[in-house]
């Protein structure tokens, strides 16, 4: 979205394709950034801007069929809709933003135990439900599963850095519980080293442990 503003607003005719319902993606459920901003609020106010652009053409429940040509004379030919319509699209450049979304792991008693959550699913929770982490004693978070291994050789890149987060609001909301953050290396890029220090200052229990041990 941020790129299709970009170029509408240099007087680019652009076609947003979205697979899903809705824009915005993964960004819909992240609630802030551990700086603090609205992550919600900023998704929707992009939303509101490609809507409100007339340079901007917003396919959804789109997928692409194919895709032909070269560097300046691309045409793609999209299917739209629940009556899968077909469309054909001649442009000039093509921008893949892939999107993501969480793994659901098939470790650690996750989808058997309802105490096992995603760190997205916490965030819910701790957004939703703050309340109900006041009598929780202690709480362990886990790095890296299911990534940094033969199946997933890449780092996400965003999962310390939400560990970090979610340990200063649990911290916030009750000061004494003991959290526990098993960690291969902490990735928390440029100055949100800052907050990794923080989290430590309020006594969270960083433990590392080896690929070969878990």
């Amino acid at each position: 979205m941020v790129s299709a503003l970009a170029l509408a607003r240099q007087g680019v005719r652009v076609h947003l394709v979205e697979k899903g319902e809705r824009l915005g993606g993964l960004g819909r459920r992240i609630r802030n950034s551990i700086e603090g901003g609205d992550v919600r609020a900023y998704v929707q106010e992009l939303i509101k801007e490609v809507y409100g652009n007339l340079s901007i053409l917003v396919y959804t429940e789109t997928d692409l069929v194919e895709i032909s040509g070269y560097v300046g004379n691309f045409l793609s030919t999209i299917s739209v809709g629940k009556r899968l319509t077909v469309k054909k699209i001649s442009h000039g450049a093509t921008i893949v933003a892939t999107g993501a979304e969480e793994l659901k792991p098939k470790a650690y008693l996750f989808g058997k135990d309802q105490r096992v959550v995603t760190l997205l699913q916490l965030e819910e929770e701790l957004d939703e439900h703050p309340d109900g982490f006041r009598d929780c004693g202690s709480l362990v978070m886990i790095q890296c599963v299911g990534s940094r291994d033969d199946e997933r050789s890449y780092c996400s890149k965003v999962c310390c850095t939400q560990a970090i987060k979610a340990a200063l609001t649990l911290k916030t909301i009750s000061p004494g519980m003991e959290i526990y953050i098993l960690y291969r290396d902490m990735r928390t890029y440029g100055f949100r080293e800052d907050y990794y220090r923080k989290a430590a200052d309020k006594g969270v229990i960083f433990i590392r442990y080896d690929l070969n041990d878990k």
